[in-house]
């Protein structure tokens, strides 16, 4: 699920995860309610998304511009909260364990400070780019505009232990606020997070009374951190070799709560990806995903008995009760979940992607910007308010946005590229977008696009171009939900609702995020969309919470437009 914070492939975006150091946005049957839910519970506070690569902020030079252009966009005053940017811990090339602890160690301290009430946090992953664009302390603050910057080092030294060297700068007076400089064993850096939140809070005025998490063997979390290491790769096998390592980790610690919800983000995000020459049948598709959804209960029931408040697993059960249509109780928990989370960008933005899912686009347009403010280099944020922008059809704005993205980083806009091409009737953009789309991580080809693109361009080509997508195997019909974007782009309303409504009724439910599109007009109108939403699930929330914007309640029941 869009995690709140992470993350998240183009797109197979919308059934490969959701996005941010990974692409979030394919209309892909189920992968998204499996990936983009279950990787949001894994990647709570991780900063990105797992769905698309982030390459981090382009062109350093310009970087006092994008952050002028991000005061724009997103209204940035002088009122937001107090923030602290955390880079990277820097760790010896040398020592590839010791950069794997760094980064889990800094994914770790990034999740327990952003417990200190009032106070914005930017995690590790969200600056990477940054830092490696070359921005400083006083630059990096200026683009984020937080008031402290939290940096640190870990180096090996006799015995097996780590040296932890961290200090919490305000780079506007140039000052030391806290430091420490201390030895660690390596099982104890799971303490660490902790202590540097006790510290901080105590510079800042605030208290953390979070309990002190139990650790694991030394041996057992290094294996953990590299596979939190190989997880954050855009990379379809590091994922898998990290699900090797957690079994590792779960097999002599069977209670180690991130374990268990990583893997189980992992293996949902990995349903439809196996290797091109060992693809499932339809059937051992189907029979794999609602097998996951019923793991999703017993796994978060599983923390919530080890930890009572973790809201990850707050997170998995969401994303259960949408695969099971239960869209109000859904709501009902996002509530909840923003009211204790309301300063976490990630949580925020998780809750501008389910609202543009269910169709309520001006909430999406509210929430999307206040996560972008908690974390201006939260791409997916900015990429939500592009979607906006572009369901709504203002396409200069959307444009605007998807730059913004870009510059922060986004290396792929799935859909928002895919659109803008077909406005623009640029069809040489249309077929590269297209491609990029469906091919990424390597699993699915896209020889197919050209001639898909050649139907678009030209009605009498439209014909063949249809019954080539439905010429196309069942399994790959529905993992790109028999391709009811494509079929309406080419004018076949047809053809495009019979793939809505044949999935919205599959179990788990089906991600169709991109019904909203202006495009999609025509689809919207017909006899049995309807229903079709009904069999989603969104009917009953629509009667329970209001009409989406697209939608109005009629003396016959429910009519779209």
């Amino acid at each position: 699920m869009p995690q709140p914070d992470d993350q998240r492939p183009p797109q197979h975006r919308d059934a490969r995860a959701v996005r941010s150091p990974s692409r979030w946005r394919h209309g892909l049957a189920v992968a998204i309610m499996l990936a983009a839910l279950a990787v949001a519970a894994a990647a709570l506070q991780w900063g990105g998304s797992w769905r698309t690569p982030f390459a981090g902020p382009q062109a350093t030079p310009g970087d006092e511009d994008l952050a002028s252009r991000l005061d724009r966009a997103l209204a940035r005053g002088s009122a937001l909260a107090p923030g602290i940017a955390l880079r990277p811990l820097a760790a010896g090339a040398s020592a590839p364990e010791l950069a794997a602890l760094a980064e889990v160690t800094c994914t770790a301290l990034a999740e327990r400070l952003a417990r200190l009430p009032a106070l914005r946090i930017v995690p590790c992953r969200s600056t990477a780019g940054a830092i490696a664009s070359g921005l400083d302390d006083r630059r990096l603050a200026r683009l984020l505009a937080v008031r402290y910057v939290l940096r640190g080092e870990l180096s090996a030294v006799d015995g097996g232990r780590v040296r932890v060297r961290m200090e919490l700068l305000a780079p506007d007076d140039e000052r030391a606020a806290w430091h420490l400089d201390s030895d660690w064993a390596v099982a104890d850096l799971q303490r660490l997070p902790a202590r540097v939140s006790e510290a901080v809070g105590g510079v800042l005025g605030v208290r953390d009374a979070g309990p002190v998490p139990a650790t694991i063997a030394g041996e057992a979390y290094l294996r953990y951190a590299r596979a939190v290491e190989l997880a954050s790769r855009p990379s379809i096998e590091g994922r898998r070799s990290a699900v090797r390592l957690l079994d590792e980790v779960l097999a002599v610690a069977p209670d180690h709560v991130p374990s268990l919800l990583l893997r189980h983000s992992l293996r949902g995000f990995l349903l439809g990806n196996e290797d091109a020459g060992a693809r499932q049948t339809l059937e051992q598709l189907n029979a794999a995903r609602q097998a996951h959804v019923a793991q999703d209960l017993e796994v978060a029931r599983r923390v919530l008995a080890l930890e009572p408040h973790n809201v990850r697993a707050q997170v998995v059960l969401l994303g259960h009760e949408i695969e099971l249509r239960r869209w109000v109780d859904a709501f009902a928990r996002l509530d909840g979940l923003l009211d204790g989370a309301a300063g976490q960008a990630g949580m925020l933005r998780l809750a501008a992607r389910l609202h543009l899912h269910a169709g309520y686009l001006q909430r999406a347009r509210e929430l999307a910007p206040l996560a972008a403010r908690h974390n201006a280099l939260d791409a997916e944020a900015v990429e939500i308010l592009a979607v906006t922008a572009g369901f709504e059809g203002r396409d200069a704005e959307m444009r605007e946005l998807a730059t913004v993205a870009r510059q922060l980083g986004h290396e792929g806009l799935g859909r928002i590229e895919v659109v803008d091409a077909w406005r623009r009737r640029d069809w040489a953009a249309l077929e590269r977008a297209q491609a990029a789309w469906i091919s990424w991580g390597g699993t699915w080809p896209a020889d197919w696009v050209p001639a898909w693109v050649r139907g678009v361009a030209d009605p009498a080509q439209r014909d063949a171009a249809a019954a080539m997508l439905d010429g196309h195997d069942e399994a790959t019909r529905q993992h790109f939900v028999g391709y009811f974007v494509e079929h309406a782009l080419l004018g076949d309303t047809a053809r495009s609702l019979r793939a809505v409504r044949h999935h919205a009724s599959l179990p788990p439910a089906t991600w169709m995020q991109e019904l909203w599109w202006p495009e999609l007009a025509g689809v919207r109108q017909s006899p049995g969309f309807v229903e079709a939403m009904a069999d989603l699930g969104f009917v009953a929330l629509w009667d329970a919470r209001g009409a989406p914007d697209r939608c109005a309640r009629t003396s016959a029941g429910w009519a779209c437009r």
